[in-house]
């Protein structure tokens, strides 16, 4: 009993607590992403202004520095982002802040957020 309790102990006081400066939605869009000689396919599993969350098919360090491009609806054009890095890392499934969108991007991220947001949605779209 007493081992299992220093365990959750140690799990706690190595948990890093961070506040996001913006909301994350829950996303089911596909991406590729690009770093130096990776070309990777995967699947963006939130989304907010700053950052996002992928479940893609390389596993990435965390520093890593790449670009993007997520498909957000069947008939527009894809979301590029030219500059982020990868947060963190736990196998496949990655964190990445964004360094760097143009203004249409933010305006695509910030509509996205207000759609859902005013509709009140809890699941991917």
């Amino acid at each position: 009993m007493v081992a299992s309790m220093k365990t959750a102990k140690q799990k706690v006081h190595g948990t890093k607590f961070v506040l996001r400066p913006y909301r994350r939605i829950p996303t089911w869009y596909h991406s590729y992403y690009l770093s130096g000689s990776v070309i990777g396919k995967g699947v963006v599993m939130n989304l907010s202004r700053s950052g996002m969350r992928v479940l893609g098919d390389h596993s990435l360090l965390p520093g890593t520095e790449l670009s993007i491009r997520v498909s957000l609806e069947d008939h527009s054009p894809p979301l590029e982002i030219s500059h982020a890095s990868v947060q963190w890392v736990n196998q496949y499934d990655f964190g990445l802040k964004i360094h760097s969108l143009t203004p249409g991007a933010i305006h695509r991220i910030t509509s996205l957020l207000n759609e859902h947001i005013s509709i009140g949605r809890n699941h991917p779209k």
